[in-house]
């Protein structure tokens, strides 16, 4: 893959070197048939006809190689069209074989002292996960250094921290000190005398993880629900995404569906955990419509308080590995330790406000800030492998001044960001970040 993006961004030089050139000679040869009558010589036509050939035969790799990535091609009808193709496959190349290693810099950069926020010994270790991120980010070959491959073995000492911090408990003591000796010969005792005692954690860890959960029956939920007493109407919209409340014990089946949300336990701290497990489908339910109480029920996280008057907000959020999924006002949109980043998003007020609206922006990697969008347009792009790092909303309308809009964002190895209001920025910027999840609403001001 590595020599396949090299050859094409060579060709892809040698056409950009070319065709201004050749434009301006034509522009010239123009002229004088124009003026004169005279024709282009033969040797500017071959030259023409070689810069199409050219150009067919590099649209055609670019294309073959864009059905095997996650880029979108689109028309390829000019110069500038195929430069953005062969680039964006170039770049996702790039990401998708240094993004692994850079996720574990991440997790290792997050490791912190419970008591001692400059913890000495850990400086070291951030010093050259620093260090390495840099390297990696740079590089621009499919072939990552020695380092960056140690690590994905878990061969490197800084694998052996991540491992003692993460999975410490659950090691056994043959493995224990294998990875102690790893550590002590590269960062001194004092660090590894700390992990011992359990003093450096992952804050907010949110590195890929496993829920696992035990489910009934399909036959058996759809009894119990049968059996509910109430006169809901049977719901016409589309489904929506089945909702899970976990409990806070334990588990024994493994969720992997991609359309399975995996919610926190909503007791509150300083109560028995739940007993049971609450399958809820996602269907919308009219406000008319009478409800049926359960105990322990959650229909999506938002706040507890809603203002006086509600705006209706549609937020559209198009999420790695998921695709678009769309959600309302004070609802979190997005996935929380599941390693997925939110590449694009769109908002809209329904129903329309007169004289109210927004607009919203985005910082995009390797793209950067997005101009200010009107609501309805999507800020960001899908099936790219470009994350959203960070996002601003703010007001717009005759109306604008008697509301305020809030939103924050859950960022990658951040957690729960505060919240913001009316155009500040929420999230990072070029810190190979991802956001994982936002929420918005709009309330009228007092």
């Amino acid at each position: 893959m590595e020599t396949v993006n090299r050859n094409l961004l060579e060709k892809l030089a040698s056409l950009s070197d070319n065709f201004p050139k050749l434009g301006i000679r034509l522009s010239l040869a123009a002229k004088e048939l124009q003026n004169a009558g005279t024709p282009p010589s033969e040797g500017l036509l071959e030259e023409l006809m070689a810069y199409g050939r050219d150009f067919a035969t590099l649209k055609k790799q670019g294309l073959e190689l864009a059905k095997t990535s996650q880029v979108s091609a689109g028309a390829i009808s000019s110069f500038t069209d195929l430069e953005n193709l062969i680039k964006a496959l170039a770049s996702t190349t790039e990401s998708s074989t240094s993004q692994p290693v850079l996720d574990i810099l991440n997790q290792i950069l997050a490791i912190a002292h419970q008591e001692q926020p400059e913890f000495p010994p850990l400086q070291p270790v951030k010093a050259k996960a620093k260090e390495l991120h840099q390297l990696i980010s740079n590089t621009k070959s499919d072939k990552l250094p020695d380092d960056a491959q140690a690590l994905i073995a878990n061969k490197h000492p800084l694998s052996a921290i991540l491992t003692l911090v993460k999975q410490g408990k659950s090691l056994d003591d043959e493995q224990w000190l294998e990875l102690e000796e790893k550590v002590n010969a590269s960062f001194g005792k004092k660090l590894m005398l700390a992990i011992s005692r359990g003093k450096l954690t992952i804050p907010n860890d949110s590195s890929p993880t496993t829920s696992r959960i035990k489910l009934p029956a399909l036959e058996e939920l759809e009894q119990n629900i049968a059996t509910q007493p109430t006169n809901t109407q049977k719901p016409t919209a589309p489904s929506l995404p089945p909702l899970i409340v976990v409990p806070s014990g334990g588990a024994e089946t493994a969720i992997e569906d991609p359309d399975v949300m995996i919610l926190e336990d909503p007791t509150p701290r300083g109560t028995n955990p739940v007993d049971e497990i609450i399958i809820v489908p996602g269907v919308e339910v009219s406000k008319n419509s009478p409800t049926v109480e359960r105990p322990n029920m959650m229909l999506g996280e938002t706040t507890n308080q809603t203002s006086a008057v509600s705006v209706g907000l549609k937020v559209l959020v198009h999420i790695q590995n998921i695709g678009d999924r769309i959600f309302g006002s004070q609802e979190y949109a997005g996935t929380r330790g599941q390693g997925f980043r939110v590449e694009a998003f769109q908002i809209n007020i329904e129903p329309s406000i007169p004289g109210l609206n927004l607009e919203y922006m985005a910082h995009v990697s390797d793209i950067g800030d997005t101009p200010w969008l009107e609501a309805g347009k999507l800020a960001g792009e899908r099936g790219k492998g470009r994350r959203i790092e960070g996002f601003a909303v703010r007001i717009t309308g005759i109306q604008a001044g008697n509301y305020d809009v809030f939103y924050t964002a859950h960022v990658q190895n951040m957690g729960d960001l505060p919240v913001y209001s009316n155009g500040a920025y929420c999230g990072t910027r070029n810190q190979a970040l991802r956001v994982e999840g936002i929420k918005i609403w709009i309330e009228p001001k007092n």
